[in-house]
């Protein structure tokens, strides 16, 4: 490990992963919530009488946000591990001895 401080370049790079990274945690909880009501919450409600019929076509709705979301969640976490592999090969030139 090369114990240099890190100039602006390093810091800016590891301020956008973690931005990324807080980014993929927000879309994995928008992608859960709404595959779970999509496919859990609003059938079991309409099944029992809790909500009317009419209630089935927000899962219409619910499923391609979720689809979305995936593919959304898919690209932040992929960014953002390619800015803290790019982070740590700066001291880490080699990650076999």
């Amino acid at each position: 490990m090369d114990p240099r401080i890190l100039d602006s370049g390093q810091w800016q790079l590891s301020n956008e992963s973690l931005r990324f990274l807080v980014l993929f945690v927000g879309l994995v909880i928008n992608m859960t919530m709404s595959f779970l009501l999509a496919h859990a919450v609003i059938p079991s409600l309409v099944t029992s009488g809790d909500l009317p019929f009419t209630a089935h076509r927000f899962r219409r709705i619910l499923y391609p946000i979720s689809a979305v979301s995936m593919l959304l969640v898919i690209w932040a976490f992929s960014t953002a591990l390619t800015g803290i592999v790019a982070l740590l090969h700066t001291y880490y030139p080699r990650f076999a001895i």
